[in-house]
């Protein structure tokens, strides 16, 4: 079974007719090169224009829409996440506060509920006032928020607050962060040649 984004999806339709009617008369729709969020069989990625997040239900092979403009949080990006209550999040920022926001089912609908907000003014040095932080990343399951500033790129500890510079500043679309790697028994020869093709490509991706 597939289920497609395309002009034979309703959701596809919707979105592309809504754009247009913005005025953007040539928009399609694609996929932000971000991470999703998996929830159960339930697997959720955010579309070009006004973030519009789809849901693909694995097991009823049915692909739906969901607004996240119902809170009010117009940003250029946004991250999903897992909360810890398993329901859908995201982040994003509007001005220089970070929002985060939890989808929560009330009375059998499901709506937008404002979890948290971070000022970022008092965490992260800004070298120029014109310059907008933006939401790159989120690291799955540790709680960790990615901010992309003029000064560089920051990692935002949630539970504690703490903030942490992990990169020089450059224009980043998506952070992927890897938690751990996981190298199964295999001779050897074979183990070094897939280090060797590892090391490579990581030269390769991040040089």
């Amino acid at each position: 079974m597939k289920a497609s984004l395309d002009s034979n999806s309703e959701p596809y339709v919707k979105h592309r007719r809504d754009a247009m009617a913005a005025g953007y008369y040539s928009y399609t729709p694609y996929v932000q090169p971000g991470r999703g969020a998996v929830i159960g069989d339930e697997v959720y990625f955010t579309l070009r224009h006004f973030n519009a997040i789809v849901k693909d239900d694995w097991s009823r092979n049915c692909l739906s829409m969901i607004n996240p403009r119902s809170p009010s949080v117009l940003s250029n990006f946004i991250a999903l996440m897992v909360m810890e209550d398993m329901s859908l999040g995201f982040a994003g920022i509007v001005g220089s506060s970070l929002y985060l926001w939890s989808r929560k089912a009330n009375s059998g609908a499901a709506e937008w509920v404002q979890c948290r907000v971070i000022e970022l003014e008092t965490i992260i040095p800004v070298a120029n006032s014109k310059d907008k932080p933006l939401v790159v990343g989120s690291a799955e399951g540790v709680g960790v928020i990615f901010v992309s500033t003029g000064v560089g790129l920051f990692a935002i500890e949630l539970s504690s607050g703490k903030v942490r510079k992990v990169d020089e500043p450059r224009v980043y679309f998506s952070v992927l962060p890897y938690m751990s790697f996981y190298t199964p028994g295999m001779v050897l020869a074979l183990a070094c040649l897939f280090s060797c093709i590892f090391f490579t490509a990581s030269v390769c991706l991040f040089s």
